[in-house]
């Protein structure tokens, strides 16, 4: 069954002195304008115009509010995306039906500045400005990894379950947030793994809660569609943290990452696919660790330092090496959960081997062979990588390069949008994956909308589904 709200084409704008919405049905052409909304009285007054004439509305409470604001969905039931960009029509089993994403800052898209919102850098231009054209909670010049995936399959953008103001978690929600870590490590940020599954399941039982409640109705089509958690895809990118925070806030050593730290993180991914599972999960994409030892800020804290041993590259060794053993914990870990669970899908995509592809053949995918691990936006003062860690990116001072597209780094921790698009293709691809299910394929999804020259407007006209930013 395709997943549509409506057969009547809705177009909606809004203007500061309310709301216009124009059908465009074939039977008829009901318009509604909503006029004035006094708070102080919770007067509302609807005129609404169609064959039968002219009626008002008055509401006087909350609970006659909300009847007209089901009469408003019922006129006009399905606010879709704009007709140029619908949700793909593919029923295939395999196709999830919504995105549940778990992880850190490579793929946040908005969850820690909802939270902390006063003093991080991605609040600041440049970031957000290849594809929003402002900032966008992201730490990236544009789409990170879920934004790419929401594109691909002609959705809303994955919204953060911690939102500030509207929302719409019809096609799932982002749980990532900046710092975090798979491990029970709350150095840099409290919201760790078992912390985000949590707020799934809060999510889960109030929305299912509030469908079950007649005056909610209203605000029924803004929560997850019904098949959203048993047929959604639950992916997962974290443990980088696990590693950098060991190693460069908590001044810990290789073996206690080894032997603390990975095992911590590992029991965690196990208990959260348990918690999941137990909530119908049945499609799981694990991303594993990049290869951190060559970003500009492992290489700018720990290049210089007397004994710390580098690659052919001019990586960082341990950094590496860490990486790999928490990837190898990772598939450990996975084996095991496909035990547990024989009838649901694992598939583990190797980010490692993904960014050692661009980074030892950057001109196949069109990055710059002399830019690979110098920082797009930073400032010198620390090496030659263009990261600083007293002057980060988007503070006075500062500077961005003009062709961020040539860079795998954006700010000296992050990727640039043009490394996550084409890890996004690898991944719905079924490249450089264990268990790989080829998506792209099978759900005949579309890349157009992840061209560099897209942006936010071009891609959402006019559109009524909330997909701020």
């Amino acid at each position: 069954m395709h997943r549509t709200r409506s057969s009547t084409d809705v177009a909606l704008r809004s203007h500061c002195g309310g709301i216009k919405a124009v059908g465009t049905g074939a039977t008829s052409k009901p318009e509604l304008h909503a006029y004035s909304a006094q708070s102080t009285g919770l007067l509302i007054n609807f005129t609404m115009s169609s064959s039968s004439g002219t009626r008002f509305l008055e509401c006087s409470s909350w609970q006659k509010l909300s009847v007209v604001l089901f009469m408003i969905a019922a006129l006009n039931p399905a606010p879709a995306l704009s007709s140029s960009f619908t949700p793909s029509n593919n029923r295939n089993p395999a196709c999830p039906t919504a995105f549940w994403n778990f992880g850190n800052s490579l793929s946040d898209t908005g969850g820690t500045i909802n939270v902390f919102p006063w003093f991080l850098d991605p609040e600041r231009s440049p970031y957000g400005e290849s594809f929003f054209g402002r900032p966008a909670k992201r730490f990236c010049n544009g789409r990170v990894v879920p934004d790419f995936f929401s594109l691909a399959f002609r959705y809303p953008l994955l919204q953060p379950y911690l939102q500030s103001g509207a929302f719409d978690y019809n096609y799932g929600a982002n749980f990532a947030s900046a710092g975090t870590t798979a491990s029970n490590d709350t150095s840099r940020n409290p919201i760790f793994l078992k912390f985000q599954v949590t707020e799934y399941v809060r999510l889960k039982q109030s929305a299912i809660s509030q469908k079950n409640q007649f005056l909610c109705q209203p605000f029924n089509k803004f929560l997850p569609l019904d098949d959203s958690y048993d047929e959604g895809l639950y992916s997962f990118e974290i443990g980088g943290n696990d590693v950098l925070n060991a190693i460069l806030i908590k001044n810990q050593t290789a073996v206690q990452v080894l032997t603390q730290v990975i095992p911590e993180a590992m029991k965690n991914i196990l208990d959260s696919i348990k918690i999941l599972t137990s909530n119908g999960a049945k499609k799981f994409l694990f991303f594993n660790n990049p290869n951190a030892g060559c970003s500009p800020v492992a290489i700018t804290l720990l290049g210089s330092i007397p004994g710390v041993q580098k690659d052919a590259m001019g990586c960082i060794v341990v950094i590496n090496q860490l990486d790999q053993a928490y990837n190898k914990a990772l598939n450990d870990t996975i084996a095991a959960a496909r035990l547990l669970y024989p009838a649901r899908t694992f598939s583990i995509f190797n980010y490692y081997a993904a960014n050692l592809e661009i980074l030892t053949n950057p001109s196949l995918y069109g990055f710059n062979p002399a830019l690979t691990k110098r920082a797009c936006c930073g400032a010198p003062g620390f090496g030659t990588l263009n990261f600083n860690p007293l002057l980060t990116c988007g503070n006075a001072g500062s500077n961005k390069c003009a062709n961020p597209d040539e860079y795998v780094n954006w700010d000296g921790v992050h990727f640039t949008e043009a490394v996550y698009r084409q890890i996004a293709r690898w991944a719905l691809g079924g490249k450089f994956t264990d268990y790989p299910v080829n998506y792209t394929s099978l759900c005949n999804l579309d890349f157009g909308n992840f061209a560099k020259s897209s942006t936010y407007n071009s891609v959402y006209p006019l559109s009524c589904r909330v997909t701020f930013t």
